[in-house]
């Protein structure tokens, strides 16, 4: 069972803008994300991975055979979309994203990390561009409590086997940095489905500093399928039977 709660839809003030980047350094052309969301639900992914905490004693094990990822009903306002995804990697480690897609652009405007039993919000201003049509590679810093930088780059188009099928993604390449109330690094490389808008691939390797501990985590992801284990339970409503880390 997991410690976790599901994500909620977010709220108008959750989905609010203080701020908008002014100009993000683009260079050529990359696809469009102009009304990018995944379908609501639940998502099982194979998993392969170590986590350790440094600063308690306590040595490395293995991360779970299965992760999962929890996509939110999305909320409309003004012609912006807003919606959630939660990423379990363990029944005590998760991150929630909130994003905002508007016209061809996708911006992280709030983040909370939950692990080694405490949560912690990121709520950065102005939002991070995640996903662009503007160009293959972009930039830019955020402050705020916890303060920060970020670069992506697109890697272009492959093609994924997804569980007997094999689908056409588009890598997207990124590597976080902040300090502050949270600090660490985090370095990913996902491949999300051109028809789904889901991730379907994902390395990721990073590093959160907790007081005086430190989490460290590298994990390997593979979706399992494109239809949701729970469809359109991604929120509170969702069995947490459904959700098991074996």
């Amino acid at each position: 069972t997991s410690l976790i709660e599901p994500p909620l839809t977010p709220s108008a003030e959750d989905c609010g803008f203080t701020a908008m980047p002014s100009k993000a350094r683009n260079r050529n052309k990359a696809p469009s994300t102009e009304g990018s969301k995944p379908a609501v639900g639940t998502y099982r992914y194979a998993m392969t991975g170590t986590q350790a905490v440094l600063g308690t004693g306590l040595r490395g094990k293995d991360l779970p055979r299965y992760s999962h990822l929890l996509v939110t009903p999305a909320r409309k306002i003004s012609g912006v979309m807003c919606f959630r995804v939660q990423k379990r990697f363990t029944s005590e480690i998760a991150n929630t994203s909130t994003y905002v897609s508007r016209g061809h652009e996708v911006y992280l405007v709030n983040l909370v990390i939950q692990a080694l039993g405490e949560e912690y919000e990121v709520r950065p201003n102005p939002p991070v561009l995640f996903a662009s049509n503007a160009g293959s590679s972009w930039s830019g810093q955020f402050g705020g409590p916890t303060r920060g930088s970020y670069t992506f780059t697109a890697l272009g188009k492959r093609s994924v086997r997804v569980g007997a099928e094999r689908i056409q993604a588009l890598g997207l390449a990124s590597t976080v940095s902040y300090q502050g109330e949270v600090s660490g690094r985090q370095v990913a490389t996902a491949w999300i489905s051109v028809n789904d808008n889901l991730v379907v691939k994902e390395k990721v390797g990073s590093r959160q500093d907790f007081g005086v501990s430190t989490l460290k985590l590298q994990s390997l992801s593979r979706l399992v399928s494109l239809r949701p284990v729970t469809k359109g339970k991604s929120s509170r409503q969702g069995s947490q039977s459904d959700l098991g880390e074996t």
